[in-house]
């Protein structure tokens, strides 16, 4: 990824997390990305969304991103930032949190 201007996810469906994005976010690549809910919540304002399935708004996002040197630098700033809410502590301790909330007995209210 060191070599890389930027991340493409082109996912067309529903996606939960999407690890990759969150590793190419800590090379400090902006990601153009499918715009779909899951997607949208990880990448945070360090991408370009386009429509999915529509390859001439993924060309126009790609395009945009090449052409914008300052956008390109601002959305890297971004990513690098992004990535950190995601660090493997935090996300394990959330992790943890998580299951032990949906796991706890459930004690019927008299």
């Amino acid at each position: 990824m060191l070599n890389f201007d930027a991340s493409v996810f082109t996912t067309r469906g529903l996606e939960a997390f999407g690890l990759v994005l969150i590793e190419a976010q800590a090379h400090g690549l902006p990601i153009v990305y499918s715009d779909l809910s899951g997607v949208r919540e990880v990448v945070g304002s360090a991408g370009v969304a386009y429509t999915p399935g529509d390859p001439r708004s993924l060309a126009v996002a790609l395009d945009q991103l090449g052409r914008d040197v300052h956008r390109h630098k601002a959305l890297s700033t971004a990513a690098l930032h992004n990535a950190r809410r995601f660090d493997i502590i935090t996300t394990g301790r959330q992790l943890r949190e998580l299951t032990l909330r949906v796991t706890k007995p459930h004690t019927p209210k008299s």
